[in-house]
């Protein structure tokens, strides 16, 4: 077992040798919880660059400016200018419009999704921000606003090795794309779908007396979740060396797919770039997980 301190995305790191940091961009930064790329940020594996567009989500943003995080208070979408709905519950702010007919489906979040203010801004496309760079990982959650920076971070994905985005499976909001759509974007840019690190799901609300159906299967109404797609995954013999290390590198220490950093790791032994033997530690913690 590995020494105090020491961890598999550690192992891993030291094995691959990755020739800089990982690049993430993270549209819909809002600090709510702590995102599933933090381990790489932590152990000073990755640099963030996060857009962030409600005025107090982005100033709890501002104390982690540093030279490997930084963000940005404006929104990532089409380029045109658009109204954000900034909501009761931070987390349904959007710049679509809260689709009440499906709140009343599901007999709830009227109050969460409630508009509280409405403010016109200009959204900026990912393709267009100067300065923004190599990206590695797009991590997106804009609620229903995904496509829209899909469609126009063409040039942005072209290297990319993963994204991770909320996808729906019912319309929260007006209009709203919903994950056949997302996947079929995703697949027309060479990703393709490779995980859920959940799915949400609720009770159908229902009116009639006295009905009362066991917890354990009333909660079957697919709500919403994050999803994680690869590029060229049926072809990543193809992919550059060290879009393979940053793979790896996110599989482990982001969406926890350990038999894809495996598959990352033979790629690399077949082309020479690592060594069969020196992959046995990282292996053996990998038995003891």
């Amino acid at each position: 077992m590995l020494a105090e301190g020491h961890t598999r995305l550690t192992l891993l790191h030291d094995l691959l040798q990755p020739e800089r940091l990982i690049e993430i961009v993270d549209v819909g930064a809002n600090p709510i919880s702590a995102p599933d790329y933090q381990p790489l940020f932590a152990a000073g594996l990755a640099r963030v660059t996060g857009f962030e567009p409600q005025e107090a989500a982005f100033k709890a943003l501002e104390p982690m400016q540093s030279e490997t995080a930084r963000f940005f208070p404006f929104a990532v979408g089409d380029g045109t200018d658009k109204e954000l709905k900034v909501c009761k519950t931070s987390g349904f702010t959007s710049l679509l419009e809260p689709n009440i007919k499906t709140f009343d489906f599901l007999g709830r979040y009227h109050r969460a999704g409630r508009v509280l203010e409405r403010i016109e801004m200009p959204t900026k496309r990912l393709d267009d921000i100067e300065g923004l760079g190599q990206v590695d990982f797009l991590k997106i959650d804009i609620q229903g606003g995904e496509v829209d920076v899909f469609n126009h971070a063409r040039e942005a994905l072209k290297t990319c090795a993963a994204v991770m985005t909320e996808v729906a499976f019912v319309p929260l909001y007006e209009d709203q794309p919903l994950v056949d759509t997302q996947m079929a974007v995703m697949r027309e840019q060479g990703f393709q779908l490779h995980k859920f690190m959940f799915v949400k799901s609720i009770p159908i609300s229902s009116k009639l007396a006295g009905a009362t159906i066991p917890n354990k299967v009333a909660r079957n109404q697919l709500i919403d979740g994050d999803a994680v797609f690869i590029k060229d995954l049926f072809d990543l013999g193809d992919a550059p060396d060290e879009r393979l290390k940053h793979l790896a590198l996110l599989a482990e220490g982001c969406f926890r797919s350990p038999d894809l950093v495996v598959r990352c790791l033979s790629l690399l032994v077949e082309r020479g770039t690592i060594a069969e033997a020196d992959c046995a530690a990282y292996l053996t913690e990998l038995e003891h997980a």
